[in-house]
């Protein structure tokens, strides 16, 4: 059963016609199961991959959750090694973020939140200390707002990803940037729905 907000586990399924045995990462993965755009994979067709969630209860859970994916509690961000404020919506923690990204739903986090400090670690890093394949079928990026961040210094060189759904939230010009980065890296936009865009690598 597919646990994605708007179906977009069920889109990297029909992408891949059924593949399994593909390598995902997700940032953002929250619990692990609601909401989460990797689950299915992992649990239907034999995925593998990574789970990225600095909420401490959170990634308690996820661990529980998702017993064949490695799971990280650093804040995946564009360095490693730093100590950052991080806001929990205490009301709903999936709108969760690094304090000075938090973006649309800026209001409702500030009206109830638990403030905690995380440490970080780049994309890059996550990768590589997990022995990540070269080319990964799926990322899910999730982080309300310091999504640009976290993909403006990564090695594109290295690392491939067949599909990227990328939270958008209508914001500019955040949006746009990371379009561009995109574009510029290989990778071709396939559409939107109304949290996500999603994009392709030109060579699948």
């Amino acid at each position: 059963m597919s646990q994605s907000q708007l179906g977009q586990d069920l889109e990297v399924i029909k992408f891949y016609n059924n593949k399994e045995n593909g390598f995902f990462i997700e940032i953002g993965a929250s619990d692990g199961i609601e909401l989460s755009n990797t689950y299915l994979l992992e649990k239907q067709f034999n995925w593998k991959g990574i789970c990225c969630e600095p909420i401490p209860n959170q990634f308690e859970k996820c661990v529980k959750n998702r017993q064949n994916s490695i799971c990280y509690k650093e804040a995946v961000y564009n360095q490693s090694g730093l100590t950052l404020t991080f806001d929990i919506a205490n009301n709903y923690d999936l709108l969760s973020g690094i304090s000075q990204y938090i973006d649309k739903h800026k209001s409702i986090v500030d009206s109830n939140k638990t403030i905690i400090q995380v440490q970080t670690i780049s994309l890059l890093d996550v990768l590589n200390k997990a022995n990540a394949p070269l080319f990964i079928e799926y990322m899910s990026l999730d982080t309300e707002g310091s999504e640009l961040e976290i993909l403006k210094n990564f090695d594109f060189e290295k690392y491939t990803f067949g599909l990227i759904d990328v939270e958008h939230n209508y914001i500019e010009p955040i949006r746009s940037e990371i379009k561009n980065l995109l574009l510029s890296k290989g990778y071709i936009y396939k559409g939107e729905n109304q949290w996500d865009d999603m994009y392709k690598h030109y060579s699948v």
